[in-house]
């Protein structure tokens, strides 16, 4: 008697479960990428009416918090980069294709040329995810 082991995943098992498409995790990896830079204490990643897709690190409320606030901000007065200096550290916004927001939070000491170029590059391969 021949016996067929079949492994269903516990998440396939979930009624409406989507696994991530491939532009997701592409985010989440440049998301990480972005969070592991020196001086990067928090990314957040928002959708065009202002909601947190993903953040890095993750389930971090303050992160969130900050994205939120963020998309308060009128689009009207800002395009493409924002940079808020304050006492206790930077936030970067930048404006991607989509509606999408990404956000920043960076100690008072980091490096923010570095960072910005680092921005840059992430903001083209985030903006080639666009359909």
């Amino acid at each position: 008697m021949k016996v067929r082991i079949i492994q269903i995943s516990a998440l396939a098992k979930v009624k409406g479960y989507a696994p991530p498409s491939l532009a997701e995790r592409v985010e989440q990896r440049l998301l990480g990428e972005i969070a592991a830079q020196r001086g990067v204490t928090g990314v957040a990643l928002l959708d065009g009416d202002g909601f947190v897709l993903f953040t890095e690190p993750q389930h971090d409320d303050s992160v969130q918090n900050l994205a939120k606030a963020i998309a308060l901000l009128d689009p009207k007065f800002s395009t493409g980069r924002v940079t808020l200096n304050g006492e206790n550290g930077t936030v970067l916004v930048q404006e991607l294709l989509g509606g999408k927001v990404l956000v920043l939070r960076c100690e008072v000491s980091s490096n923010l040329g570095r960072i910005r170029q680092v921005l840059d590059t992430a903001t083209s391969q985030l903006n080639a995810l666009q359909p």
